[in-house]
């Protein structure tokens, strides 16, 4: 991995400098050249000024003297016709004949340009009337120099040794980097790889010096191990749960069954009576197991219909409070004075109150409180209170969870312990949420509070609520 990214950013970055590097070449030689031929055009009119000033030294040696002072440069003599044809041009340029502009010379312009590896440039200096030599016009005489453009040639191995350079310190930049990288992500590759195999144990070393983005996948890493194996062990003490639901009824089923094969029991029909009301446990357990998988798949309905909820919350904890009274425990409901007439699934918000009581009672000391609310537009809460010792603060973040199992000690056995994962899915599906406070003091206590948005039919009133601490209304 460190030598494929090593590769990729090297050709990348040998490719911007290549490209880089001919364009700047290509800038830096047109550059040369525009100044070249403005050097030699600045020169060629400053030999023309001379000249100009001193007609003399055109039949004297000093004019080569004089153009000559300028290394580098070489000069001629253009003759050009009054037509702008030219009619010949003194070695040694010669060769410069056809890159010449007669039309503009004979107008008296000044001229410059480029061939090959030299700048050139001409000016007119004198213009001659060969009428009167019996001629049939004029001829212009013009001065031509040539020069070699600078640093063309050289230029080129500068830019290659400095891309050279360049490329050797990114290369070795990039080796860092890389390395950074690879050794990283290969250490989360393993982890990954471990934790796939089961090994949940298994960790990426956190190094504080990672990039932030690395640090974060290898955080990730570990925090998916973490909740795997906390998954691993919610589901080793579900399944020792269950196994312990599921096995104590059977056990008991299968006892009084053969007590009465065997004739052994003095009253059958109480024999007979335990063995009705652990299949109900059994039933029940199984049926919490399917009401799960179903919420998790969302394969239930929801049958909305105009209800009194105050009525249904009623009806579930009368038929709580025989299992209350039996251990000691008061179930006191407070319900609102006046109907609360809502659209509302009343099997679904059943389950939910009949799940949260019997979680409430597996906790209460001596009192069960159930409260329901009327909140108008806001909606409905309905409310479940004990007074048992609290959860503690590590376990509050997963107690609707469907795999844990609460660490605090139940006063009293009861349910089948998947209630309040149920309770969380339904309220979800019915577009609800639930809230847990607890502990409600320094003695402990716990409070559920299940709110829905359940519409109301047109035109009915929000009902007055009753405060939780009053006393139950007999309905």
């Amino acid at each position: 991995m460190r030598l494929r990214i090593l590769l990729a950013v090297v050709a990348v970055l040998a490719g911007a400098l290549a490209i880089a590097g001919a364009l700047s070449y290509s800038l830096v030689q047109r550059a040369q050249i525009n100044n070249d031929r403005t050097t030699i055009l600045h020169e060629a009119a400053t030999v023309r000024s001379i000249v100009a000033h001193h007609e003399k030294l055109l039949t004297n040696r000093s004019v080569s003297a004089l153009l000559r002072r300028t290394s580098g440069v070489k000069e001629s003599v253009v003759t050009v016709s009054g037509t702008g044809q030219v009619l010949k041009v003194l070695a040694p340029l010669t060769a410069l004949r056809d890159r010449i502009d007669g039309h503009t010379l004979a107008a008296g312009k000044d001229i410059s340009g480029t061939t090959g590896a030299q700048a050139f440039a001409a000016v007119p200096f004198l213009k001659l009337d060969t009428t009167v030599l019996g001629g049939s016009g004029s001829i212009t005489l013009a001065l031509l120099f040539a020069r070699p453009i600078s640093g063309s040639d050289a230029s080129i191995y500068y830019f290659l040794l400095g891309g050279g350079i360049a490329l050797l310190v990114a290369v070795a930049v990039v080796w860092v980097i890389s390395r950074r990288i690879s050794r990283r992500v290969v250490a989360a590759s393993v982890a990954a790889r471990q934790i796939a195999a089961g090994h949940l144990d298994a960790r990426v070393e956190r190094d504080e010096r990672a990039y932030p983005e690395l640090a974060g996948l290898d955080d990730a890493i570990n925090t998916m191990a973490e909740n795997l194996t906390r998954a691993r062990d919610q589901e080793r003490e579900f399944l020792l749960s269950i196994s312990h639901d599921l096995r104590t009824p059977l056990t008991s089923i299968r006892g009084y069954a053969e007590a009465i094969r065997e004739g052994a029991v003095a009253e059958p029909a109480r024999a007979a009576a335990v063995v009705v009301a652990e299949a109900t446990r059994l039933e029940r357990l199984i049926r919490d197991l399917l009401d799960l998988a179903k919420l998790e798949t969302r394969q239930f309905s929801l049958n909305a219909v105009r209800c009194d909820l105050a009525d249904i919350v009623l009806a579930a904890t009368d038929a709580l409070r025989l299992a209350h009274e039996s251990v000691g425990v008061a179930l006191t409901v407070a319900l609102p004075s006046a109907p609360v007439v809502v659209i509302a699934d009343g099997d679904r918000v059943t389950q939910v109150l009949s799940n949260l009581v019997e979680n409430a009672l597996k906790f209460a000391r001596s009192v069960v409180l159930v409260t329901l609310a009327d909140h108008g537009a806001r909606g409905v809460t309905l409310s479940v209170q004990d007074d048992g010792p609290g959860i503690d603060p590590m376990d509050r973040p997963h107690v609707f969870e469907r795999l844990f199992t609460s660490k605090r000690r139940a006063a009293r056995a009861g349910g089948s312990g998947l209630g309040l994962a149920i309770v969380a899915e339904l309220t979800a599906a019915m577009g609800g949420h639930v809230q847990l406070t607890s502990p409600l003091g320094e003695g402990g206590g716990t409070r559920f509070v299940v709110e829905l948005p359940l519409a109301r039919p047109p035109g009915h009133p929000a009902s007055s609520p009753v405060h939780p601490s009053a006393a139950p209304l007999k309905r």
